[in-house]
């Protein structure tokens, strides 16, 4: 009994036990049978996914609350809002506050459940792993923003440099760069970048077209996120390359500019660095070559007109070889580079008007001569270069100059009657020059047998004990032949009667001055260069520098202290030619400079430079001339004086050193102009007039014929536009010519150069009137022509018109040739014009004869009068005036024996044209009816003073410029009483 009532105490105490057990249960996550919680979340998400969910146990809640801790006790960016307390159901959030980052790829958390009465009790603690998803949220970023590099020049580059990008966003393919590209690649740079930013040219950098470069770079991550775009310089840094840079190869030169600079952009550049050298002085040697001529200087130059005078070389020196009669024109350019060539098997005999008889002991030869060695079979026999021998039956050497084993050897016998004695005969020379196959000249002077020098190149040669070999010899025996040839590259052999010994090379300039030798002082300064080269920085010189030259001026040494300063004075170095036509081509220069250093004195030779002057071809100017080729006149502008080219243009055109055609006009001369009529002038009634004083004034001489006008002297182009512009055409006929044809040409450079032919046409159109009256004649202009009144009538001109249309001029009236004088020319011509006796007979008919028609109509008058009025005539005195012209024609006396051109007798015409109102009213009434049809008035008491200084196209002549006594010029008193003249 006992024993169940204990046991059923035990029982009720379990039961109350497990009730209170049940009530302070712990909340269970229900994990569903995994280990752990596991979320994966993006850096841009904020709310996570678990697997499995959030839960508990049902009958282990509810819960309110999940707590998340981390191991390390680091801050959680994450918290858990419970959907349903039963379930345990919530939501995995990020805080507000909270960023992720894959830097922090994984958290690893506890959660623990909360019961919701009662904090204290919570759930046992259940893992929780958040895996954070990287996001492409970062752009790649490069480390710098400008990047600088430095390059050498001619060279292909690997790596210029290297570029560094990173990105903050993780791993592949976010957070990784995969490639950088260049975004100014577009301008064809040379440069290119491969994905690990290394930066590498593709072609060699120059640093003369460009000394830097700039490029934009970006980077870019896997996931195709570009950069900011980063700057990057690349300097392009000039490669030290010894020796002379930027020079030009080619400089031409056109005869007449003066000096032109060689190096006007060069500069020398010294690598210290590479050849371990620091430079205590630096020297440059410049010289001047030329293959076509003798060391620099034209084989043709020695002896022309310009060295001879400049040196005192003998006019008495003739020239031997002569070039130019042997080729044509088209052989004469190669002549002037070559020479002629003698190929072992031709001699060219000079000729009798070039020398004739024995070549004395005293005597200067010069040639120039190229000559190669050729073999040993050539060289052991005689190359003569000159050669005098016997003409027949023999072959004695009288004179000889020739080449043997690389010797110049030369022969000079003394002839028979010479002392005999055992003397020098013959001299052989060993000098480099003789056989180096390069252009030398040679002179040798021949003072005597005792005294015999050689110059070569302008220097004299250094004899010695052994250097020249002089050999004796006696005298030639006497012959009765005495006759001998001389020979240029051979000798004749009389006996054979054919030619031997022959020259092998080329030869050329060949002069000899026989009986006097040439002093050394004049061979040398016949041998200085018209081409050479100058030094225009003499007054730049500073202390330690110096320019100094060779005795022929052709190559120049420059020193210094440092390569920048021979760099500055190679730019002062030019080349000048002297000469008017210089020989065209090439001539060639090399420049050559070595350093010394400091250390030992050690000697550093830079590259060699060489460049060539082109000399041009020395081209004619042009001369042109150009006017209007049509002209319309009238008939009354013909008779009274038409201008012919009144608007002419002169210019004279060459090109320069550059190929472009420049206007030269100022620097030149015209020698001549001529004007001629096509046809030829009628000279019964055509005519010229020429400005007179101005051909006074100037340097030029006036001709006509029946061809037309010939203006002759040495003066500008400016002169004879001005002359020609003012020179006029006139015709007495003007209605016999409906056109006229004439012709313009010049000329300068002594006749060389003609200017085009410029053809002209006047039209001469008729006019509808020709009478003036002297209410409407206005005052001429200083160039308006001159019309003719021959008295007060309103008529008169019409009268002469018609006087002369109906009387042709007899040739033995020259006496009357007064209005022929007055259309030449306003001023009388001097003697060295006055021979032309054809143009007097033919330009005084046609004067003569019209003013004979008055003459004989005054006459026949005056027949009448004497028949009529005898008596009346005797009873009334003659008025003063005309009695004094009736003296004064008494007293004309016509001598044409030497001049053509006489006094203007016409003093009654007027300076402005002569019109009828300008007679004072005086004068006509003293005039009776038969004076004015028959006689000229005296110009000289009615113009004014005002009148006289008016310039016409007609001449006229003062009252004080005549002869009285008659109508020939005395010169001592043209001289005197006019100031204006032509020149002779």
């Amino acid at each position: 009994m006992r024993t169940v009532y204990l046991l059923l105490i035990g029982a009720l105490l379990g039961v109350s036990n497990a009730k209170h057990h049940h009530a302070a249960r712990a909340p269970i996550i229900n994990l569903q049978g995994a280990e752990e919680l596991v979320a994966v979340v993006r850096e841009d998400e904020n709310i996570i996914s678990t697997v499995p969910d959030f839960a508990i146990l049902s009958e282990t809640g509810p819960v309110c609350n999940y707590i998340l801790t981390s191991q390390n006790n680091e801050p959680v960016p994450f918290d858990i809002q419970v959907v349903d307390k039963f379930t345990g159901a919530a939501v995995l959030r990020v805080k507000d506050s909270a960023i992720l980052d894959c830097k922090k790829p994984e958290y690893n958390l506890q959660v623990q459940a909360v019961k919701c009465d009662n904090d204290k009790v919570k759930s046992e603690g259940v893992s929780l792993k958040i895996r954070v998803k990287d996001t492409n949220n970062h752009a790649p970023e490069i480390e710098n923003p400008w990047y600088t590099f430095h390059v050498e020049e001619g060279q292909i580059v690997e790596e210029v440099g290297v570029l560094k990008a990173s990105d903050k966003d993780c791993g592949h393919p976010n957070g990784e760069i995969c490639e950088y590209e260049i975004t100014n690649g577009l301008k064809e740079l040379p440069f290119a970048i491969n994905n690990q930013g290394v930066l590498r040219t593709t072609q060699p950098l120059n640093f003369t077209q460009s000394k830097s470069y700039i490029l934009t770079v970006v980077a870019i991550d896997c996931a195709m996120r570009k950069s900011k775009s980063s700057l990057v310089t690349v300097h392009v840094d000039e490669k030290c390359v010894q020796g002379i840079t930027a020079m030009n190869e080619r400089v031409n030169y056109a005869a007449g500019t003066g000096s032109k600079l060689l190096l006007p952009d060069v500069s020398l550049e010294f690598c210290e660095k590479e050849t371990v050298c620091e430079p205590k002085s630096v020297q440059s040697i410049i010289e001047l070559r030329a293959g076509h001529v003798t060391q620099g200087c034209a084989r043709d130059t020695v002896y022309d007109n310009q060295t001879i005078q400049s040196c005192g070389l003998s006019t008495a020196t003739v020239k031997l070889l002569n070039e130019e009669a042997l080729t044509s024109s088209a052989e004469n350019q190669i002549l002037a580079d070559q020479g002629i060539e003698f190929d072992g098997a031709r001699g060219l005999t000079v000729a009798d008007d070039a020398h004739q008889g024995l070549i004395p002991d005293h005597f200067t030869l010069s040639f120039s001569m190229k000559h190669a060695a050729g073999t040993k079979d050539e060289q052991s026999n005689k190359q003569n270069i000159l050669c005098e021998s016997d003409d027949y039956n023999m072959n004695r050497h009288h004179f000889s100059v020739y080449i043997r084993h690389c010797k110049l050897e030369i022969v000079l016998r003394r002839e028979a009657g010479a002392t005999a004695d055992f003397r020098a005969a013959e001299w052989r020379w060993s000098m480099p020059e003789v056989c180096d196959n390069e252009w030398h000249s040679y002179s040798l002077l021949f003072n005597g047998i005792d005294d015999v020098n050689v110059i070569v190149d302008g220097k004299t040669f250094k004899a010695d004990e052994r250097n020249p070999e002089i050999l004796d010899d006696w005298p030639l025996h006497k012959t009765k032949a005495t006759k001998t040839k001389l020979v240029v590259g051979a000798c004749w052999h009389g006996r054979q009667q054919k030619l031997a010994q022959f020259f092998r090379g080329q030869l050329s300039a060949i002069y000899l001055l026989s009986g006097s030798v040439e002093s050394e002082k004049a061979i040398k300064c016949a041998h200085t260069c018209p081409e050479q080269l100058q030094f225009t920085g003499v007054d730049e010189l500073l202390d330690g520098q110096s320019a100094t030259f060779s005795p022929d001026l052709t190559t120049l040494t420059l020193k210094a202290e440092t390569s920048k300063q021979i760099g500055q004075m190679l730019k002062r170095v030019a080349y000048v030619n002297t000469q008017e036509k210089p020989a065209p081509g090439h001539r060639v220069f090399h420049v050559e400079t070595e350093v010394t250093c400091k250390q030992d004195d050690k000697k550093v030779k830079l590259p060699a430079s060489k460049g060539y002057v082109f000399v041009q071809q020395v081209t004619e100017p042009t001369l042109s001339i150009s006017a209007a080729s049509q002209l319309k006149s009238t008939q009354h502008m013909v008779k009274v004086g038409q201008p012919m080219v009144p608007d002419l243009t002169i210019t004279v055109s060459q090109n320069n050193a550059d190929g472009e055609l420049e206007d030269v006009t100022q620097s030149h001369k015209i020698d001549y102009c001529k004007m001629h009529l096509q046809p030829a002038r009628d000279m019964d009634v055509e005519y010229f007039s020429s400005p007179a004083s101005l051909i006074a004034a100037l340097n030029i001489e006036f001709e006509h014929d029946k061809d037309g006008i010939l203006l002759r002297g040495e003066e500008s182009a400016q002169g004879y536009k001005e002359v020609l512009s003012k020179v006029h055409y006139f015709n007495t006929r003007p209605e016999s010519y409906a056109k006229r044809t004439y012709t313009v040409q010049c000329a300068m450079l002594k006749g060389r150069v003609l200017s085009n032919q410029l053809f002209v046409t006047m039209t001469i159109e008729g006019v509808t009137t020709t009478t003036t009256t002297t209410t409407e004649a206005p005052i001429a202009a200083p160039q308006d022509p001159i019309q003719f009144n021959f008295n007060s009538g309103e008529t008169a001109l019409d009268s002469l018109e018609l006087i002369e249309r109906h009387f042709e001029p007899a040739f033995d009236q020259l006496g009357s040739s007064r209005l022929q004088n007055i259309l030449e020319m306003d001023l009388p011509r001097p003697k060295a014009l006055l021979s032309h006796h054809g143009y007097d007979v033919g330009q005084g008919a046609i004067a003569g004869g019209a003013v004979a028609v008055v003459v004989v109509v005054c006459v026949g008058f005056l027949l009448v009068l004497l028949v009529i009025g005898v008596l009346k005539m005797r009873d009334t005195p003659m008025p003063r005036r005309r009695r004094q012209k009736r003296q004064s024609d008494g007293g004309m006396h016509w001598d044409d024996s030497g001049m053509n051109i006489t006094v203007n007798p016409l003093d009654d015409v007027e300076k402005n044209g002569g019109v009828i109102d300008e007679f004072s009213d005086e004068e006509e009434e003293e005039e009776t009816d038969g004076e004015s049809e028959c006689s000229y008035r005296d110009e000289e008491e009615d113009v004014s003073e005002d009148e006289e200084d008016q310039t016409e196209v007609l001449p006229h002549m003062d009252a004080n410029q005549r002869v009285v006594g008659g109508l020939e010029w005395d010169d001592e008193d043209a001289i005197s009483t006019n100031a204006r003249s032509y020149r002779v």
